[in-house]
């Protein structure tokens, strides 16, 4: 006889019979379903499960100590007894020494085009500092530091990423001071003495010091005994508190240095769509790209023909010289090329770029760069007019740079355009570009440059670069080869120039470079060459006033450029005979 099973209670757990999933995949969580209502299943609740925490990964002894070298290199380039000499050759220390430790301390690396790129610009930035640092120097090469030791674990580090990426470091500082912790921990906890682990004696001794100054801020006696040992310890020496802080500061940087943060959403969105995948653009915008070139075409077209009729030609219009023409006209030029480049960058940053019916509007756009190349041409042609009327300074040589940065970023915008690549892919290698022409413009001798072409210039008898020479006399890249203008025919010429020379030869002797951290190439051979001519410059200032040479020197570039004639500049008088006239003229002028 059969016995049938007892009753289930309702609520017992035995009536819940696991069943197989459904359609949920491989691993789903089985479903359990009550006897009593099979087509009714009681879904099963989700385990929260714990976030696990971040992992900190201790730094290996190879990084601890690249970052205790490049603190070292620091406080050698930086430090000499209790003070601070930073000078060229100190700069060049480090901006030579720091890669070379960036990359052996580095786990594994990528070998690149980029990574070899900014090695080359780091050696420059080096050779630069070792002639005549200068502020470019100093933050273009502090700045190719970090971006070299992204590019030795990444190969794609555009700049936009590298800038990022230097913010994500600072906000990772923390992790990374404790990640260096980690790692000293376990190098003394690995460390022994003699079979004795190091850890159990180092750390007790350390707490005992810390509650030796508390008890030492609660008991006078203990405070008196504390300053005992302090005055023994002082006697023996200890490092200011700037210099302490100097380690401090490089070595959290060496720390970012070593192990830099990665930002890689710059990435996201680089990629050009895959080929036949199109997106159209709305009618509307369709209108406004075909009109907008149209008329910016027309534009452009009626501007380069006004050049050509005035500028390319030489028949400046009636009332204006050439040089009058195209004053003060480059630089507003290269904004406008500027915003060319930003406006077809915009406007074909979306589904103008590659929706077919927007063909005509490429075409144009196309042709509107054309014109901008022309219409840079121009730009060239102005400052080159600047040069041939008054000579070259460094602020033209940085225009010159300027626009061909410009012309560049056109190119891009044509490449971009061209093979459909996205508005991320410009803004990288226009920034990579820009940051090329900064290092470029920071390690080019351009005073020295600059004052050959002026000093060959005024030799020939010409007056109106004499306006840099002031300039130009007080750098000591450029001061040497001013000294050609000691045997200049004009006295007035000698006169000027000699008591330019003579301030700043003076200004180097009271330079203090005591030690070689403040020494550089440049400035020494520039003091040995003037002290060298030291008969002609005494000679050429005998028995005269140098403010009277100086405002003679400043009176002659004036009248020059505003457009007088050899007479007017030759009718001016010298600094012997400039008392007697030619300074109350000069002032009322």
């Amino acid at each position: 006889m059969q016995t049938s099973p007892p009753p289930v209670p309702p609520n017992s757990a035995s009536a819940l019979v696991p069943i197989a999933p459904v359609a949920h995949g491989v691993g789903a969580t089985p479903q359990l379903y009550d006897p009593r209502a099979p087509y009714r299943p009681i879904p099963s609740v989700p385990q929260v499960l714990p976030r696990a925490r971040a992992r900190t990964v201790p730094m290996r002894t190879k990084e601890l100590a690249g970052a205790l070298a490049v603190a070292v290199l620091a406080d050698v380039a930086i430090w000499n007894g209790d003070r601070v000499e930073g000078g060229g050759f100190a700069q060049a220390l480090f901006f030579s020494t720091v890669p070379i430790a960036a990359f052996f301390v580095a786990h594994r690396w990528r070998r690149s085009a980029r990574l070899i790129v900014l090695a080359v610009l780091l050696a420059a930035i080096a050779v630069r500092s070792a002639a005549l640092p200068n502020f470019g120097t100093t933050a273009c090469g502090l700045s190719l530091l970090f971006a070299f030791a992204v590019a030795i674990r990444s190969p794609r580090s555009f700049l936009m990423e590298t800038f990022v990426s230097a913010f994500a470091t600072l906000v990772r500082l923390p992790a990374r001071i404790a990640s260096a912790v980690a790692g000293v921990r376990r190098l003394f906890a690995n460390s022994r003495l003699r079979g004795v682990s190091v850890l159990p004696i180092v750390v007790p001794i350390g707490l005992a010091l810390v509650f030796v100054g508390v008890f030492a801020l609660a008991n006078p006696i203990v405070a008196r005994g504390l300053d005992a040992v302090m005055s023994v310890v002082a006697r023996i020496g200890l490092p200011p508190v700037a210099r302490v802080f100097t380690w401090a500061v490089f070595g959290l940087g060496a720390l970012g240095l070593l192990r830099p943060a990665f930002w890689r959403g710059a990435w996201r969105g680089a990629r050009t769509p895959a080929a036949g995948v199109t997106e159209e653009a709305k009618p509307t915008s369709l209108l406004i790209a075909r009109n907008a070139f149209v008329l910016l075409n027309v534009v452009f077209l009626a501007y380069n023909a006004l050049d050509a009729a005035y500028l390319w030609s030489g028949r400046p219009p009636a009332g204006l010289t050439t040089q009058q023409y195209s004053h003060e006209g480059a630089f507003w030029l290269a904004v406008a090329l500027a915003l060319l480049t930003l406006v077809v960058s915009a406007m074909f940053s979306g589904p103008l770029a590659r929706d077919s019916r927007a063909a005509l509007a490429r075409k144009l756009a196309f042709v509107w760069i054309a014109q901008g190349f022309v219409l840079a041409l121009g730009t060239y042609r102005r400052i080159a007019i600047h040069i041939a009327y008054s000579g070259l300074s460094d602020l033209r040589i940085v225009g010159i740079l300027g626009i061909t940065l410009v012309v560049v970023g056109m190119g891009l915008v044509m490449l971009k355009l061209r093979r459909q690549r996205s508005f991320l892919w410009l803004v990288r290698r226009q920034l990579d570009a820009f940051a090329l022409t900064a290092v470029l413009y920071a390690v080019a001798p351009t005073y020295w440059i600059s004052a050959n072409v002026n000093v060959a210039r005024i030799a020939s008898g010409q007056y109106r670069p004499v306006v840099h020479m002031f300039r130009q006399s007080q750098n000591a890249e450029s001061a040497a080869t001013l000294l050609p203008l000691l045997h200049h025919e004009d006295r007035r010429i000698r006169e000027g120039v000699a008591t330019l020379l003579q301030r700043e030869r003076a200004d180097l002797r009271g330079l203090s470079q005591t030690g070689w951290r403040q020494g550089d190439l440049v400035t020494p051979r520039t003091l040995a060459a003037l002290d060298a001519a030291g008969p002609l410059l005494d000679g050429a200032t005998a028995g005269i006033d140098p403010d009277a040479a100086r405002e003679v020197l400043l009176e002659i570039s004036r009248v020059a450029n505003d457009g007088g004639s050899l007479e007017e500049i030759l009718a001016i008088r010298d600094a012997e005979h400039w008392m007697d006239g030619g300074r109350t003229r000069f002032l009322a002028q």
